[in-house]
């Protein structure tokens, strides 16, 4: 007997402007999102859809290039 498979989308993940963009489904509406660069944290926030989560997260990918794109790594 077939059986249907409902997806759902809570992280999703990908690659703009050199930097890589997260987002993450924490609960009824809120979706966190997150910019990194080389594994450091450059911009964070939330929004209450995905979709609003990802715009946000390409608005601060792009404003984190075009103001430069340095980034303080720790020093070991």
């Amino acid at each position: 007997m077939p059986t249907t498979t409902n997806w759902t989308t809570r992280h999703a993940v990908t690659r703009m402007y050199g930097c890589d963009l997260a987002v993450v489904w924490r609960g009824p509406d809120l979706w966190a999102w997150v910019v990194t660069v080389a594994g450091e944290q450059v911009r964070s926030g939330s929004a209450r859809t995905l979709i609003g989560a990802q715009d946000a997260a390409l608005r601060a990918a792009k404003a984190y290039a075009n103001d430069g794109g340095h980034i303080q790594l720790p020093l070991f």
